[in-house]
């Protein structure tokens, strides 16, 4: 093959491309990580970051800094349709998400990777079918760059995926969300004490259904200050149905509806814009292989059913990448079959039967959603049950 510049490219900086480059570049392979923004930059998020997540960070040398721009939340506040509220354990960090993707990307760099912003990937090279090779805009100038292996980590509307033939988009298997920053929220501060022990809070409101809202402390002024991501997520086909409310116009309703929401957002100042976005699941089934690529995170639609934890799913899958891109350098094997079957062996997603399963439930909780009775049922029941809501935080 002519022209090697690198190992391998990674396209797109988010946690699941800037947690491979790290994993490779930490163990010694020449990576370029690539991204058409210019960072930092914020993007729709919950800012949660749960122990799935962290244990990456951790493994990388990085949890003393996330642990410095983070709050730390250890109860969750659920609030029915009807006002009936269950405090449960839930351990998580709120961080912001700009913060959390600057964190990572000086991470990746700190192991030895070289990291280019602006750099937006404008076409895969192929020699034989195989990807071999990037086509990038840089600075207004067109160039190539040639590799062995390239990862695509370019979120939910990967073009790495849309140009290799690879994406998959079924609307029922999408949600759409909404998220903004406000400063000021109104904490109860018998259970928001400090940076180390907060609350977050989700609602369940027949605005939202089959959705739910969230309230929750960010970054290390999360209490001090009051500053919250603020948000919501609703199903994918039922936001962009004719004549359906915005996510914007669903969130209004829902402060006209909630007492305990408008009491916390009373005299909160919304210091961003709305930004929106959607998340794709497992259960479309995406390839994520092919002759010289692999696709990870949100590009690969790793998000796991029920959970709801795109983070974590996506460092899971970023490792196992990492992992298996490393023995396909060592085999010198970077054939669509191999990296399947490698891939398969260092991943830890659930098999046909659990996902099968999974999906049941997850219907029966779309169901319930959509019943605010059923809802409030359920929050009556967790509150002081804290048994119940660990089994139903590990289902």
């Amino acid at each position: 093959m002519k022209g090697i510049e690198r190992d391998v490219i990674v396209i797109g900086a988010g946690p699941a491309g800037s947690i491979c480059a790290a994993y490779l570049a930490k163990a010694g392979v020449d990576v370029l990580l690539i991204d058409k923004e210019v960072f930092p930059r914020d993007k729709t998020c919950g800012d949660m970051i749960t122990a799935g997540m962290a244990k990456h960070i951790t493994t990388l040398e990085a949890a003393d800094k996330l642990d410095r721009i983070s709050v730390f939340v250890n109860h969750l506040l659920l609030v029915s349709d009807c006002g009936n509220e269950a405090l449960i354990p839930f351990e998580c960090y709120g961080t912001k998400r700009r913060e959390l993707d600057a964190l990572l990307t000086e991470t990746a760099m700190s192991w030895g990777a070289e990291f280019r912003q602006g750099c937006r990937a404008t076409g895969l090279i192929r020699e034989r079918g195989r990807v071999c090779g990037v086509k990038i805009l840089e600075g207004g100038v067109e160039s190539e760059l040639r590799c062995r292996m390239v990862v695509g980590a370019d979120g939910a509307f990967s073009f790495t995926a849309k140009e290799a033939g690879m994406m998959k988009e079924e609307p029922w298997a999408m949600s759409i969300g909404i998220s903004a920053y406000f400063e000021g929220v109104h904490l109860d501060r018998s259970i928001a004490i400090g940076q180390y022990s907060a609350y977050g809070a989700v609602f369940f409101d027949r605005a939202l259904a089959p959705g739910y809202a969230w309230v929750l402390p960010s970054g290390d002024g999360g209490v001090l200050h009051g500053h919250c991501n603020v948000g919501l997520v609703i199903d994918y086909t039922d936001g962009i149905r004719e004549g359906a409310p915005t996510p914007e116009e669903r969130f209004a309703s829902w402060i006209g509806r909630s007492s305990r929401a408008a009491t916390m957002l009373s005299g909160a100042k919304q210091i961003t814009p709305w930004r929106r976005g959607k998340q794709t699941y497992i259960t479309q089934n995406t390839p994520r292989t092919a002759d010289g690529l692999i696709l990870i995170g949100d590009a690969a639609s790793v998000m796991l059913p029920l959970k709801g934890d795109g983070l974590s799913a996506a460092a899971d899958s970023a490792r196992a990448a990492a992992d298996t891109v490393w023995e396909a350098l060592k085999q010198e094997d970077f054939s669509g079959l191999f990296l399947h079957r490698t891939l398969a062996g260092h991943s830890s997603q659930p098999d046909p039967a659990a996902v099968k399963d999974q999906l049941k439930r997850r219907r029966l909780i779309r169901e319930s959603l959509m019943d605010p009775a059923g809802t409030d049922r359920a929050v009556q029941r967790l509150r002081g049950n804290e048994a119940l809501a660990k089994k139903l935080l590990e289902d």
